[in-house]
């Protein structure tokens, strides 16, 4: 972990920090298929907003006006977001619920993000309708791993970890099928000290959650 944020997470083991409250918010992660697979939209925030200089979906916070039934807003900002950013207009009916991720208790700003899968609509095109982002597009999963492998591109461990998840299909609609029924497993990210650097954990790891002091704060 950059040294921010890993000074941060020891203060927090050290029982110095609260748990801050998590926002609702909702991600949209829009395929097409290509002559060679699926291809998702992506793009980089600028600098100056939150998590700038990130390779993101489109997505956003709930706002009040999605509801108070916290599935139907959930799925509401994720559709309002998606027309946001992107121009697209999707149906609760397109979106396939893929990921549900929380971020780390140690963090000074936390979300709770629900990433969907849907398709593009036919006869609908994508484009940079809010201006929020410095570099949009349509990329391979794989490809876009490769990118951040190499230093161009910068990916949160949810992106990273939903792009991984998309290798292996070879079209949208065996995307969407293996998401239909899907059991979501809630991933709260841990971290683990040993004494030079803090390095995180996903559930799959053997030492998860590590430092993370769960429930018992």
């Amino acid at each position: 972990m950059p040294a921010r944020i890993a000074e941060r997470a020891r203060a927090f083991a050290a029982g110095g920090l609260p748990i801050v409250p998590s926002r609702p918010a909702a991600t949209v992660v829009l395929l097409r298929d290509a002559g060679f697979g699926v291809e998702v939209y992506v793009h980089v925030r600028h600098t100056a907003m939150a998590f700038g200089g990130m390779l993101a979906f489109p997505g956003g916070r709930v706002d009040p006006a999605d509801g108070a039934d916290p599935a139907e807003a959930f799925v509401r900002a994720a559709i309002r977001e998606t027309q946001e950013e992107t121009g697209v207009v999707l149906t609760p009916g397109d979106l396939v619920p893929w990921a549900h991720w929380i971020t780390p208790r140690f963090e000074e700003r936390r979300y709770d993000t629900w990433f969907y899968l849907a398709a593009l609509p036919d006869g609908q095109e994508t484009a940079d309708v809010s201006g929020e982002a410095s570099e949009v597009g349509w990329v391979r999963p794989a490809d876009a791993l490769a990118r951040a492998d190499a230093g161009e591109w910068v990916l949160m461990p949810p992106t990273a970890v939903v792009l991984a998840s998309l290798t292996g299909f070879a079209t949208v609609a065996e995307a969407l099928a293996a998401g239909t029924g899907r059991r979501v497993e809630t991933v709260v990210p841990g971290w683990l000290d040993d004494g030079t650097q803090v390095w995180g954990l996903l559930p799959e790891d053997p030492d998860y959650p590590g430092d993370d002091p769960g429930d018992e704060r």
